[in-house]
């Protein structure tokens, strides 16, 4: 009876550590992951050119309208910056995995953002000289 006893025990106490254990590791995980997102969306607002996609947006609009703004804008979608490698040293792979990925999204939305408003204002600059006929843009404008 003693042997069923300690057994009980046991198997008490195995079957509550595997159910704690995971539960402490996705805790360190979450930390892990907050902590390197906010790290990540703070840099990328620093590290951004706002202006170089809202002048590539406002150029292109200018020159050829929504068409040739959706190039600046597809480009703002398409290149995704590498974070700096010096930020990354010691940090552990976690860590590396989660500050990449949200550098990266955080960029793109910046640059996107960047880029349509750029794009915005050269297209409406393009119609604004279209509807004043001056040349070459009246060409292209019909009213």
């Amino acid at each position: 009876m003693k042997r069923g006893v300690i057994f009980q025990l046991l198997a008490v106490l195995v079957v509550a550590l595997s159910v704690e254990m995971p539960l402490q590791c996705f805790a360190q995980q979450d930390s892990v992951a907050l902590k390197a997102k906010a790290d990540a969306e703070y840099d990328a607002e620093d590290d951004v050119n706002t202006a170089l996609w809202l002048s590539a947006g406002g150029v292109l609009g200018v020159a050829g309208t929504c068409l040739l703004g959706t190039v600046a804008v597809g480009g703002a979608y398409v290149y995704q910056p590498v974070p700096p490698a010096d930020r990354l040293l010691g940090k552990s792979a976690e860590y590396v995995n989660f500050y990449t990925d949200a550098y990266r999204a955080r960029m793109r939305r910046l640059q996107l953002v960047a880029a349509t408003k750029g794009a915005l204002g050269g297209s409406a600059v393009f119609f604004l000289l279209g509807t004043l006929n001056i040349k070459p843009w009246s060409d292209f404008v019909i009213w």
